[in-house]
């Protein structure tokens, strides 16, 4: 999409402003523009009650020049000044709400944007960036405003630019023509010197994309960075991608300030060719000197008109950004669907489940089936790449099967409405996730309105509620970026404490416990014990001690299942289980 008017429609879809927006903004901008134009309008009269003498214009009304004395003269100046006042007061409100109406649709746009990026799931994508999705959220929807913005004022100045044009008609139609010529030749010139305007917005946007990604990365991986010594590496790359970023936005705004000058210095040169050709034609002091004035103030509208017009072509990439954005997003990635989620009773089912990520891969699942039954523990074990956190992705609804059924008490899961079976559910990964909040705001994550006493009985019972009361301010204590404050078992008992308060049905476990040395893991095993009591766990199970109390142990190897049964049985015969467990051994020997 390219052009002026396709993209003030882009623009003007995406903003998705009041319908009473463009109506309102354009009406004051008349009306702002009609009272300018009848101010100058009244400067030929007054010229000639001052005694400037010269015939009046050929469309001048007959009685604006009947001279009255000092008492006309008055008037006429009482006119103009009111003329000029309620031009000032429609302009500053029309401005107002061009800039009231932008900030309501950045906002609204900003909601909408992180609200599909919630439901669609595209963070499951193949090819999405996280950065990308950052960059549009924080930067390209602001720029969806300014092009709004853009668009109005491009609309002001063509009202005002017909209004003005009309008066000079009203006073030499041959001057006016020769302007018009002029004017065209001003915007010729232009054009062709910022034609790279919208190419330059693209470089623009791809290089702000590429500098996200550095930075989010870099600030994301500083203990690596630092372990691996790759301080100047990260920095040189960084310096870069900025540098790269500095050039392209200079370049863009170089263009962005081409049309003042040119304009500015075409207009002296019109206005002087002008002042030469009223001469010529005759044209009377009052007249030429109110067409001179009148033709002085178009300028303005023409170069904003020019300068926003290269702008607005400046934008196109990002506005194509956000339009990308929002037509990928607009259908959620998973069917919702509408049955009630009643308390598990049976258990799940995965029926005949195969998957893959993206269509060029390789299935991660093929034809799994097996059951998962309530008030349980069941573990799930094998090799790295076996498919273990696929599953547990299917289970949570991250990602629907590609064939066949995951079933909840017979029922398939897409029946469900997608926020209520999540409801029923927690999940608890190797990577504690928590906020740069307080202690009570992550743990009061899990049921957002639990009160204080609830949040600490949830500490307690996850063995947290000590080493919460010996930090700083307690519960009220900041954890910084990530639980910065805490050791990895801390934070994985702040994890522990959320899901105790969220109370779910459902309790899958990523093997929480692999990064804890054994006596953390102990302590947060016997918390985990008496919470899990009478749930239906599922727990991913890199480290076969874990699984030892499961009631059944599903073995996958290479997205297949390879046997499933209690732990004892599985042992017993010579199977993929077996062979694990034997390795493991073998390693504990070896190490002790």
């Amino acid at each position: 999409m390219s052009g002026v008017p396709a993209r003030v429609a882009q623009s003007l879809r995406l903003a998705e402003a009041p319908r009473w927006a463009p109506g309102a903004i354009i009406l004051l901008a008349l009306l702002a523009a009609a009272f300018e134009a009848a101010g100058l309008y009244l400067f030929i009269p007054l010229v000639q009650s001052l005694g400037g003498g010269g015939q009046a214009a050929p469309m001048t009304p007959e009685w604006l020049h009947r001279p009255s004395g000092p008492g006309w003269t008055a008037l006429l100046v009482a006119g103009l000044c009111l003329s000029i006042l309620a031009k000032n007061v429609l302009g500053f409100a029309g401005g107002y709400l061009a800039r009231y109406v932008d900030g309501i649709v950045a906002h609204r746009l900003r909601v909408r944007v992180l609200g599909q990026t919630l439901s669609s799931c595209i963070d499951y994508r193949p090819g999405v960036r996280m950065t990308d999705v950052v960059t549009t959220l924080a930067n390209n929807t602001w720029k969806v405003s300014q092009a709004l913005s853009l668009t109005w004022r491009l609309a002001i100045c063509v009202i005002t630019g017909a209004v003005f044009l009309g008066l000079l008609a009203s006073i030499s139609l041959r001057l006016t023509g020769l302007a018009v010529a002029m004017i065209a030749v001003t915007a010729l010139v232009v054009h062709l010197t910022t034609r790279r305007a919208e190419a330059l917005g693209g470089q623009v946007v791809e290089e702000n994309k590429q500098f996200g990604l550095r930075m989010w990365e870099s600030a994301g991986a500083l203990q690596l960075i630092r372990s691996f010594g790759r301080e100047s590496f990260e920095l040189e790359r960084f310096r870069s991608v900025s540098d790269r970023m500095r050039r392209r936005i200079l370049a863009l705004d170089l263009l962005w300030a081409v049309p003042g000058p040119v304009a500015e210095v075409l207009g002296a040169l019109l206005i002087g060719g002008l002042i030469l050709a009223g001469v010529a034609f005759g044209v009377a002091l009052p007249a030429l000197a109110a067409f001179l004035v009148a033709l002085y103030r178009l300028q303005g509208p023409v170069r904003e008109f020019l300068a926003c017009k290269v702008a607005l072509e400046g934008l196109g990439a990002a506005l194509d950004d956000v339009d990308v954005f929002l037509s990928q997003t607009q259908t959620p990635l998973l069917k919702a669907g509408h049955q009630p989620v009643p308390p598990l009773l049976q258990g799940l089912e995965f029926r005949d489940v195969c998957f893959r990520y993206a269509p060029d891969e390789p299935l991660a699942l093929q034809h799994v089936s097996f059951r998962i039954p309530a008030g349980k523990t069941t573990a799930i074990v094998g090799a790295s790449g076996a498919g273990k956190s696929t599953l547990m992705s299917l289970i949570f609804r991250f990602r629907d099967p590609e064939h066949g059924q995951v079933l909840a008490d017979g029922a398939p899961l897409t029946d469900f409405d997608v926020a209520a079976w999540r409801a029923r559910l927690s999940l608890m990964a190797q990577e504690a996730q928590l906020f740069n909040a307080t202690v009570a705001e992550n743990i009061g994550y899990g049921d957002l309105a639990a009160d204080a006493e609830a949040i600490r009985r949830a500490a307690e019972i996850a063995g947290a509620a000590e080493f919460i009361a010996a930090l700083p301010n307690g519960y009220d204590t900041n954890l910084g970026d990530r639980g910065l404050r805490l050791s990895g078992g801390q934070r994985q008992r702040i994890a522990l404490a959320r899901t105790i308060l969220r109370d779910p049905d459902v309790l899958l476990l990523d093997e929480p416990t692999n990064a804890l040395d054994p006596e953390t893991e102990r302590a947060f095993q016997l918390a985990l014990g008496r919470f899990s009591q009478g749930r239906t766990v599922v727990v991913i199970a890199h480290r076969l001690s874990t699984v030892r109390n499961a009631d059944q142990v599903v073995v996958l190897d290479a997205g297949r299942v390879a046997e499933v049964g209690a732990p004892r049985e599985l042992l017993a015969r010579p199977g993929r289980f077996a062979q694990l467990y034997g390795l493991t051994l073998d390693d504990a020997r070896e190490v002790a």
